[in-house]
C-alpha cells in the first residue's frame, strides 16, 4: 500500500479548506495500480524554519499563500525542486528566479553548498491576511538550537537580492539575535 500525502498551503481562508478535508476523506480513494493500493491523506502545512536538505512528504501541494507570504513561496519552491513535488498554484510562474532558489538547485545537482535554513521574518508583511495565517500555521521555533546545528561562525543573508544587502557575520548568539531582531521583514538565510 502507498499512501499520498496532499498539503494544503493556506492563508486566513476558512471555506474551501474544510470542505476539501471532508470530500477528500468521504471520497475514501483507494486506487489500485501495479499490484499496489494507493491512497490519500491530506494535511494542512506549517510554517516553519527548513533545511534545504530536509525531505517534504507531500506528493502534492495545493498552495493558497505563496502568492503574498514569501516564506511559504519559498519552501514550495524547493519541494518542487529537491522532491519532485507537483504543485498547484506553482510559485516559479510568478516569481523570477533569486538565491534561494539558486541554493536548491545547486544542491539538486550535488554541487557543495553549506548547510542552509531559510528563517521567517522577525516582522510580518503588512497586509490583512499575514496576522491570522501566522496565528494559525507559524510554529515558535529555537533560532538558537538552528545556528548551533548549522556551528558558529555562520552567516545570515537574504533569502533573494545581491551586492551583500542585510548580510551579518555572526560569532555568537547575541550576534544571531541582533542580525535577526535587524531583519525586520527580510526572510533569512542561516
Amino acid at each position: 500500500m502507498a499512501e499520498h500525502l496532499i498539503g494544503l498551503t493556506l492563508g486566513a481562508e476558512d471555506d474551501w479548506p474544510v470542505v476539501f478535508e471532508a470530500l477528500l476523506k468521504r471520497a475514501n480513494l483507494n486506487i489500485k495500480d501495479g499490484g499496489k493500493n494507493h491512497t490519500f491523506a491530506v494535511q494542512r502545512v506549517p510554517v516553519e524554519p527548513f533545511s534545504l536538505a530536509q525531505k517534504v512528504p507531500f506528493k502534492l501541494i495545493i498552495d493558497r499563500a505563496a502568492w503574498w507570504y514569501f516564506a511559504v513561496r519559498e519552501w514550495l519552491k524547493k519541494a518542487a525542486i529537491m522532491d519532485d513535488t507537483y504543485l498547484l498554484n506553482n510559485p516559479f510562474t510568478f516569481q523570477a528566479m533569486e538565491k534561494h532558489t539558486a541554493y536548491a538547485a545547486m544542491m539538486r545537482l550535488r554541487l557543495r553548498i553549506p548547510e542552509t535554513w531559510l528563517i521567517p521574518y522577525k516582522v510580518g508583511p503588512t497586509n490583512d491576511r499575514y496576522p491570522l495565517t501566522s496565528q494559525r500555521y507559524n510554529k515558535l521555533f529555537n533560532l538558537d538550537a538552528i545556528a548551533e546545528s548549522i556551528g558558529y561562525p555562520l552567516f545570515m543573508k537574504p533569502y533573494d537580492g545581491g551586492g551583500w544587502r542585510g548580510v551579518s557575520k555572526i560569532d555568537n548568539a547575541w550576534d544571531l539575535h541582533k542580525a535577526y531582531d535587524e531583519s525586520g521583514q527580510s526572510l533569512m538565510h542561516l
